[in-house]
């Protein structure tokens, strides 16, 4: 899902460790294949189990430096904005939890919710979690966008005729990252977009967030959502 006014989008990738008893999560060290993996099998994280993992409105405000901003939408299936932007191979940059990017992955369950201060909003944010089967699969998604990502160089909105630069894809300590900017902002304020992309077991955390300044936000929002999959 986008918002579609004049962003523009900063991430920065950050790492993550995290443990639960004797099931620890280990960050690979090469930059090339930065999938987190497990030393021990951890059960599956099952559907049901997907809502607890998002961050609440209070600590998305607090990450975010805001104050006001509420859930506006929640969704159990991803969105499809493809129709709204071109070229395709930048859907994954362009917003997150998007249906062209998970299709034919296997995936088996979603929650996604989205979060402003409403009409006259200064902040955004996306948080998504998508369940798979196996932590496998979940590691075979995250791979697969790692490739995917760079592939995206420059875009549009259709309806706001904005365009969009992608930056360098970051791709460290298990987190996928980008930084795209608005090209034809004008005299509108400027705006910026975090996109972070990160797996924890079977889980693949996909967040969006949008501000004058996000900084790492959405980095953030993913570590602290694969910190809970990993110590629940």
């Amino acid at each position: 899902m986008r918002v579609c006014v004049a962003w523009v989008l900063v991430v920065a990738g950050t790492g993550l460790t995290a443990g639960c008893g004797s099931h620890e999560l280990k960050v690979l060290p090469n930059p090339t294949s930065t999938v987190p993996t497990t030393t021990m099998a951890a059960a599956p994280i099952a559907e049901d189990g997907l809502r607890a993992l998002l961050l609440t409105p209070e600590q998305v405000n607090q990450i975010m430096g805001a104050t006001d901003m509420a859930v506006t939408r929640t969704h159990t299936a991803l969105s499809d904005d493809s129709a709204t932007m071109q070229p395709q191979e930048c859907l994954a940059i362009d917003g997150a939890a998007q249906e062209p990017v998970y299709a034919g992955s296997g995936y088996s369950g979603v929650r996604e919710q989205a979060l402003s201060e409403g009409d006259d909003f200064e902040h955004f944010a996306e948080q998504a979690v998508v369940a798979f089967p196996s932590a496998k699969q979940a590691a075979a998604f995250f791979a697969t966008a790692a490739r995917q990502w760079p592939a995206c160089h420059e875009y549009s909105h259709l309806q706001s005729g904005t365009i969009w630069t992608a930056g360098p894809i970051i791709n460290a300590d298990g987190m996928l990252s980008t930084v795209a900017t608005q090209d034809n902002a004008g005299n509108d304020v400027s705006w910026a977009c975090g996109r972070a992309l990160t797996v924890a077991n079977n889980v693949v955390i996909d967040v969006n967030t949008c501000s004058a300044d996000p900084k790492d936000t959405a980095v953030v929002i993913a570590g602290q959502i694969a910190a809970k999959v990993s110590n629940g």
